[in-house]
């Protein structure tokens, strides 16, 4: 046997390796792991291909050598490595790796001693082969088939938002794979697999080039031109569009890290994959929107799906809006400007909602500080328009100026504005409405006023306040502090 003989013997399968090998540097979407990974794996099949080769010359040879006896083993274990290999490149493996690899491990030392323990096959003086008379026998296109199915089921479950055409390539590969192992376990022959290797990887890494290109790198999601293309591929099909946003994606990121914004987004991803709810496709469409499509789906399926996916959030820190539209007689595009207004709608109700507590714990927090410094507390309430929608004086701010009770001085502004004294009161409203204007949040309420109490004295008063705002500026709350300084202006 020379090298020649074994270059054009093995001429279509070399051609593949090394023009797969070079195919791989002009790849932008695989990641620099997968693509060392892919190399390893030509590395190990190119192996193969000269250890069969170097062990069926062997075999000719009328007596046994080591070289035959350590091969033969060697053989049969890179058949499941190269497997392996392959699964590793699509990031197959990234938990509990070592279960992967576990039963190539446990088979080393078994294959290994099979020449002297007869277990599975050895080789007599005259160098012939002899296969065990039990099931052992087939141990090794066993062990081989184990990793074709473990890697079939992987495949599927990872690409399982892809739709089937995506994955019909691979599928045929796997499958012809299986058949030709068993054919050769009945028909007990021995046959070189690299050939077959240097094929599926190609396939496999041309499918894989094709899936990565519609993923999202980051979530594994389908991405935006995913999203396009399958809008007008699968018009016909889409019974429902749903809008998803994820809320503070820029807090976390500003407060915790760029990394932290990251697991946030797969964790989300994670959470409107989940579950038993099938023919949906699940696309990041941006930052932190994503948009789903279902196919020959009701709305009560839908609408189910979506209380499902909000409860696998509430086991999160992260919360999302959403917004959906059956589709009917609209197209999707337009179908998915109604999902995005529902979603918006639901984003400034929850938005809304959450900066109520923060607000609401802010109060909370004051009301405890006037309570002990022996002030009165105010406060207002402003709707998302930013107009005023409720007053509340306190019963210490109401007890400070000599009234009991909502009856006697009722949650209105102008009952405290009619008290004002004449030389103070436009001075005071035009303190007290600069503030709630003043969307940069800079100015603050800070003004002293003398205040016509319930038996008529006129006293001085200093009234502290500041607006609790949403993000964009408008007014949520308005809250103060009333504290009373006559006796200090009377001695000045």
């Amino acid at each position: 046997m020379s090298i020649v003989t074994l270059t054009l013997g093995n001429y279509i399968m070399i051609a593949e390796l090394l023009g797969l090998w070079f195919l791989l540097k002009s790849n932008v979407h695989l990641t620099k792991r997968t693509i060392n990974i892919t190399r390893i794996v030509i590395i190990l099949i190119a192996m193969e291909a000269v250890f069969w080769a170097v062990e069926r010359y062997l075999r000719e040879i009328g007596y046994l050598t080591w070289a035959r006896i350590i091969l033969t083993p060697t053989i049969y274990l890179l058949h499941p490595i190269i497997l392996i290999g392959i699964m590793d490149m699509a990031e197959f493996l990234k938990k509990r790796k070592i279960l992967f690899y576990l039963p190539v491990i446990i088979s080393a030392p078994i294959l290994y001693s099979s020449q002297w323990t007869h277990l599975i096959y050895w080789f007599d003086e005259n160098n012939l082969f002899i296969a065990s008379d039990s099931i052992m026998r087939y141990y090794p296109y066993l062990l081989f088939l184990l990793y074709v199915v473990v890697f079939f089921v992987l495949f599927a479950i990872r690409y399982t938002h892809f739709g089937t055409s995506e994955r019909r390539g691979i599928f045929i590969c796997v499958v012809v794979s299986i058949i030709g192992v068993v054919f050769h376990i009945v028909l007990e022959m021995d046959v070189d697999y690299s050939t077959l290797f240097a094929s599926l990887l190609l396939v496999y890494y041309l499918s894989l080039s094709l899936l990565t290109a519609k993923e999202d790198t980051l979530t594994h999601l389908l991405n935006r031109q995913c999203y396009f293309a399958d809008s007008e591929k699968c018009k016909e099909q889409i019974t429902a569009v749903v809008s998803v946003d994820m809320n503070d994606l820029k807090k976390i990121n500003d407060t915790q890290g760029h990394a932290a914004g990251d697991k946030a987004l797969v964790t989300v991803a994670e959470c409107l994959t989940k579950g038993k709810f099938k023919n949906k496709r699940v696309y990041r469409i941006g930052g932190d929107e994503y948009a789903i499509f279902y196919l020959k789906k009701t709305e009560e399926y839908v609408k189910t799906d979506i209380e499902y996916m909000r409860e696998e959030l509430a086991k999160t820190p992260y919360v999302c809006a959403f917004g959906y539209e059956m589709v009917k007689n609209k197209d999707i595009h337009n179908a998915m400007i109604s999902a995005d207004r529902a979603m918006y709608a639901n984003k400034a109700k929850l938005k809304d909602t959450e900066e109520r507590k923060i607000a609401a714990h802010k109060e909370a927090t004051i009301k405890a500080l006037h309570e002990a410094l022996g002030s009165g507390m105010w406060g207002m309430e402003f709707d998302e328009e930013g107009n005023m929608v409720s007053v509340e004086w306190s019963p210490e701010f109401r007890r400070m100026i000599g009234y009991t009770d909502e009856n006697d001085f009722p949650n209105k502004l102008e009952s405290w504005s009619d008290l004002l004294h004449p030389d103070c009161k436009d001075r005071v409203i035009k303190a007290f409405n600069d503030a709630i204007n003043d969307y940069s949040g800079e100015k603050n309420y800070d003004v002293e006023y003398r205040l016509k109490t319930k038996s008529g004295e006129w006293r001085w008063y200093h009234a502290i306040g500041r607006l609790l705002r949403r993000d964009d500026g408008t007014p949520l709350s308005y809250v103060g502090l009333f504290v009373d300084i006559n006796d200090k202006k009377m001695q000045a």
